[in-house]
């Protein structure tokens, strides 16, 4: 009573809103009413002393217990003492009086399972849904064989009974969602209702048991309860175990590894998605009724989307948007580009789109998900074609299958109490999104073509560090030179709702997209509508008449040809004054609707800036928001800054502008301690949140490869700097640290950074990757079709001399560059420290171009070479020598006048060492020299100079190989396996992880014999083969692998521990064999130090299981099974 009496007291203290009371409290009021026992029929004079005591506590505070204030004269419990079969009501619900009447009811069930009832209360409806929530397809139906079959049926039926000629294709697909719910709900309700028919059988059979108990406690009545809720304690049980299954199952196939699961384990706190209240109005009235919130987020989009109706926007009719795209040089598709985007959709288009639907994601106001599709997609796509067909026809969909759903998401850092704090989300149906993914993949082939690549958002070869290099070199010029200009970025409001359709439609026009083509894009703006779902609450739909849905593929690239006439108008603006590099002019840098301006002159530059903002805003809904736009300047003289000071209310910044993430200094010099310091703080937190999670080793190297190499990797690509190696080695040390949780290494650092393929763990190497990025951002200069405007400015400050020529130089046979910017020096830094890495031949490589040669042989003629074809030294490789002058005519069409200068290549050649290389031996290009040769903007440059710098090093021995013999290692398996339990104790063998005897006998003194058999050293060959008490499990284990895979293995040490097989098996029996000997080792090692030895019983129980999780991973995941299955071996083994 105490305890309770000083809760309450505290809880006085500390109150806001209403107080609410509840739980066990293990004493009732009224014994006399809330107590039923056979031994003690009336309550004693002390426990009504207690009751009383209890109900003035209750009393003094104002609450009152709710079940007996509905059930004044009732008997009720809500305990039932199986050892003495009494009843009493013990568990209670209190609140306020002035809260009583917002209670609807309160109720005591029956007790089943527990020896306690649940007590229920029903609040008043200011919460309940005025609407039902959207329905949604239950993906688990698809995994059940019946019903995928059932179906697949009535979808082919229906589709064979109803698509008659004079059917429309629209209706047709309308229709068949409406026939397929009704079969998927009826599904569900059935195997719903399946589940639950024992369980309310028995719930029914106890609810009359215990109030026949109640009235009169016996013992055969008891018996009878007690057997009731037996039962129902086994169909838990049987339940239980179902999701207990499902729970290894996943944990089995995903845990340890990147993905969603090893997310969720390091995820500290998940922020909730639900809007606790709405600040609206001018009054700054709350609002927090989910139905509220929605209607008011609904008012808010629905005024956002309907920016035709505000009166302070002028009308866009087509002759002002003409006039102002008239003056524009924008490029235009070709011909032959038109006639390919107008191509009709195929089928072959259909189900590339749905192969290529993301997994698991919401699915749109029908319900239907992505699943669906997918299973389906043999019946599904060619209607879906027709569908397609009639609206790139018409140029206008079916209502129904344009009604999307709002999720608002609260933007990172503002407050998620304003409707403009949040990101509209639209969630489309799957059908309106294929189509738009359809259109997407099209119009993005083009797109570099059309958008000037100062715009590097959503194109295909553009990436966000493009602009960020761009930008620091244009600082190095300006410091250099003491140029006053401005650094701006531009904060757009809403930019992506505010698109006006009208203005976008006429700039697809100017870019000369073919009318059908408009057409086909604009049918997914004929009467869209949409509504606002929060917290399962969905407002009322409203139109949507401008902008571009976030959540569409095709949305953020329409936004790209829509803000492209702005940065046109920009660029050839003379009047506004760019940062002047050679002949070119750098004014603007864009990722999608992130705008940064590098502006000279200032005063006019800002005056004439704000009016091509203002043009463009007339016609197409633009704004800026002034407020939020932040400037910084540079140079720029003190009576100057404070006159535009005055003039424009920006947010002027003398430090630094936030821009894509990163932090771009005033001084190049103080990016590393804006940007790189930071980074550490932010890497000791992260490590301080994962400080108690539960994964291991292996999961530890994962969560940094999943989390926090991408971030690092982001920092290096984005901001090139000369850091120090002690920066670098710090990382790394932190990386090392969690990963052996401060505890002493178990592996050499650099076994782990290895890949999997050369017997390491693929950990981050920090100082690679550092190298890498440099070495990849120089990869960026040989880029042809789409080169980065980044480069350009670094290749206008070397001069004539162009970068890709001047790398293939030694340092000393490079010209004098007095105008090199810091980073070009340090991409050809890290060039010359690691060329003998990336090049088979360093000096020189058959990837160098034939420009180079001027360097080597005077006034040779390069340019006549490469007019010919002739591009790069490998093409005057034949065989493994250099190719006569009369196969190289025949092939290049050379004539006689390049017999002079084949003489000199042919001098030149003589004196290098490739003559020697290349005798006898086949001509093989590095990944980097393939790139050079043919260079692909899909290339994935950083992997390729990582692994390039990661590879193993020849003839080097680790000190558990020379263990382990080295004849044994060159034949071990060092693949990968799908589950990380078993590939850790592959690798923890392999790297002679566990401490045997005698090791142990050097830390600890023990004895060096062996656990089990006590006769013999216990060296980690013994404990792991050659122990007499393992043998009969070892012999075992041959005869379950030659039944398995079916074929005889030699049962040696090297091929039962190391995977030294023969080179005749099959894949899938290697996998298959794998298996079973992992499994093998890892009962061992659970084993460990105990005299018990596995039987081969709990090895194929394990393997057993390990199948079971397989095929419930499949089956979760949707995803068929392998075409080369090793598990088909076990099958088979099972089956026999």
């Amino acid at each position: 009573m105490s305890f309770v009496s000083s809760v309450l007291a505290k809880a006085q203290k500390v109150l806001s809103g209403t107080l609410l009371v509840c739980g066990d409290f293990n004493c009732n009021m009224d014994p006399k009413m809330d107590v039923r026992s056979v031994k003690t029929p009336s309550p004693s004079a002390r426990q009504i002393r207690q009751g009383t005591k209890f109900f003035d506590l209750l009393q003094s505070y104002g609450l009152y217990d709710v079940w007996r204030v509905f059930h004044p004269g009732e008997r009720d419990f809500s305990f039932h003492s199986m050892v003495h079969n009494s009843y009493t009501r013990i568990d209670y619900i209190f609140m306020p009086g002035d809260t009583l009447p917002r209670v609807l009811d309160c109720s005591l069930s029956d007790i089943t399972w527990s020896d306690h009832a649940p007590l229920l209360l029903t609040l008043h409806d200011s919460y309940r849904y005025t609407n039902r929530p959207p329905w949604k397809l239950n993906e688990s139906l698809l995994s059940d064989p019946a019903i995928e079959k059932d179906l697949e049926q009535i979808m082919t039926e229906y589709f064979d009974l109803n698509a008659t000629p004079d059917m429309s294709a629209d209706i047709l697909w309308l229709a068949h969602k409406a026939v397929l719910r009704g079969a998927c709900i009826k599904w569900a309700s059935h195997l719903n209702k399946t589940r639950r028919t024992d369980r309310v059988q028995l719930l029914t059979q106890i609810q009359h048991l215990s109030r026949v108990n109640k009235l009169d406690p016996s013992a055969t009545n008891l018996g009878l309860l007690s057997a009731a809720q037996a039962q129902l304690t086994e169909l838990n049980q049987k339940r239980l175990l179902f999701f207990q299954k499902r729970t290894q199952a996943k944990y089995y196939a995903f845990s340890n590894k990147p993905g969603r699961l090893l997310a969720n384990c390091l995820r500290v706190s998940q922020p909730t998605k639900n809007i606790s209240h709405l600040v609206t109005g001018p009054g700054g009235q709350k609002v927090f009724k989910p139905q509220d919130i929605s209607n008011e987020l609904a008012a808010y989009y629905s005024k956002l989307y309907n920016l035709q109706t505000d009166e302070q926007l002028q009308s866009h009719p087509s002759e002002l948007i003409d006039k102002y795209l008239s003056s524009l040089h924008l490029p235009s598709l070709s011909p032959s580009q038109s006639q390919a985007l107008a191509s009709p959709i195929t089928l072959q288009d259909v189900r590339l789109a749905i192969n290529q639907l993301p997994l698991h994601k919401s699915p749109g106001p029908d319900g239907f998900s992505d699943g669906y599709y997918r299973k389906f997609a043999g019946i599904l796509a060619p209607r879906l074609l027709s569908v397609f067909h009639s609206a790139a026809a018409n140029g206008v969909f079916p209502i129904e299958m344009l009604r999307t759903v709002i999720v608002p998401l609260p933007k990172q850092g503002k407050t998620p109490t304003v409707p403009a704090n949040f990101r509209p989300i639209s969630l489309l149906n799957i059908d309106v999104k294929l189509y738009a993914k359809i259109l997407a993949d099209r119009i993005a082939a083009f797109l570099p073509a059309l958008v000037c690549n100062d715009q590097v958002g959503f194109i295909r070869g553009r990436q966000g560090p493009h602009n960020t290099k761009k930008i620091i070199g244009l600082q190095s010029v300006a410091h250099r030179s003491g140029l006053p200009c401005i650094v701006m970025a531009l904060d757009a409001e809403k930019a992506f709702d505010r698109v006006c359709w009208a203005f976008l439609r006429r700039v697809l026009d100017k870019f000369g997209f073919p009318e059908a083509v408009i057409t086909n894009i604009f049918a997914l703006y004929n009467h869209p509508t949409a509504a606002v779902i929060q917290a399962g609450f969905l407002s009322e739909p409203f139109e949507i008449f401008n902008g571009t849905r976030q959540g569409c593929p095709l949305s953020p690239l329409l936004y790209a040809l829509a803000v492209e006439p702005l940065a046109q108008h920009i660029r050839q603006d003379s009047l506004v004054s760019g940062i002047d590099i050679g002949p070119d002019s750098f004014k603007i840098s864009l990722f999608a609707d992130d705008v940064l301006l590098t502006l000279t002159n200032p005063l006019t530059s800002l005056p004439r800036l704000h009016s091509v903002l203002a043009e463009y805003s007339k016609v197409s809904y633009h704004k800026v928001n002034v407020s939020k736009s932040q400037i910084m300047p540079i140079h720029v003289p003190i009576p100057v800054l404070k006159l535009l000071k005055n003039i424009y209310p920006y947010e002027w910044r003398t430090d630094y502008i936030n821009y894509l993430g990163v932090k771009l200094t005033a001084s190049p010099f103080r990016l590393y301690d804006y940007n790189y310091k930071p980074f550490l703080s932010k890497l000791r937190q992260i490590f301080y949140q994962w400080r108690h999670a539960k994964t291991s080793w292996v999961g530890r190297v994962s969560s940094i490869k999943m989390t926090i190499l991408p971030k690092l990797l982001y920092l290096f690509r984005t901001l090139p700097l000369p850091l120090p190696t002690s920066y670098l080695e710090e990382i790394q040390s932190y990386f090392l640290t969690y990963v052996w949780r401060r505890g002493r290494p178990r592996v050499p650092a650099k076994l782990l950074y290895l890949s999997r393929c050369n017997g390491g763990m693929a950990m981050p190497n920090v100082t690679l990757y550092y190298n890498a990025t440099l070495l990849a951002s120089m990869g960026e200069f040989f880029l042809q079709s789409s080169t980065p405007r980044w480069t350009s400015v670094e290749q206008t400050c070397v001069g004539t001399h162009l970068v890709t020529s001047l790398i293939w130089l030694t340092p000393k046979q490079r010209p004098e560059l007095p105008y090199m910017l810091p980073s070009t020096a340090l991409y050809l830094k890290t060039w010359d420290r690691y060329r003998s890495r990336l090049l088979n031949n360093p000096f020189p490589s058959l990837a160098t171009p034939t420009d180079v040669l001027r360097y080597w042989i005077d006034g040779f003629p390069c340019s006549r070479w490469v007019g010919k074809g002739v591009t790069h030294l490998w093409h005057l490789v034949l065989g493994d020598s250099l190719a006569s002058f009369a196969n190289l005519s025949g092939r290049y069409g050379l004539p006689d006048t390049f017999v002079f200068s084949y003489r000199q290549l042919h001098s030149l050649w003589k004196t290098t060492n490739l003559p020697n290389i290349l005798v006898g031996s086949k001509v093989i290009l590095t990944g980097f020299e393939s790139f050079v040769l043919n260079p692909e903007a899909s290339t994935r440059l950083v992997s390729l100079c990582y692994a390039a710098l990661n590879a193993l090093i020849p003839n080097y021995k680790w000190n558990f190989q020379k263990a382990w013999e080295k004849e044994i290692w060159h034949k071990a398996d060092k693949g990968a396996y799908s589950c990380t339990s078993l590939r850790e104790v592959r690798r923890k063998v392999m790297y002679r992880w566990y401490l045997v005897p005698p090791r142990e006998k050097h830390i600890t003194g023990a004895s060096s014999t062996c656990w089990r058999c006590l006769s013999e050293v216990g060296t980690m060959l013994h404990v792991w083969w050659a122990c007499k008490d393992l043998q009969t499990l070892w012999q075992d284990t041959a005869e379950l692998v030659t039944g398995a895979v079916g074929d005889q293995i030699p049962v040696t040490p090297e091929g039962y521990l190391l995977g030294a097989l023969s080179s005749e098996l099959s894949v899938a029996q290697r996998k298959m064999f794998n298996v079973i000997i992992s499994v093998v080792l890892l009962l061992v090692a659970r084993h460990w130090k105990k005299t018990a030895v596995p039987s081969i019983v709990e090895v194929r129980k394990m393997i057993t299981s390990m199948r079971e999780y397989e095929l419930q991973v499949q089956v979760t995941s949707g995803l068929p099974p392998p075409q080369k299955d090793h598990w088909l071996f076990w099958d088979l083994l099972g089956s026999s």
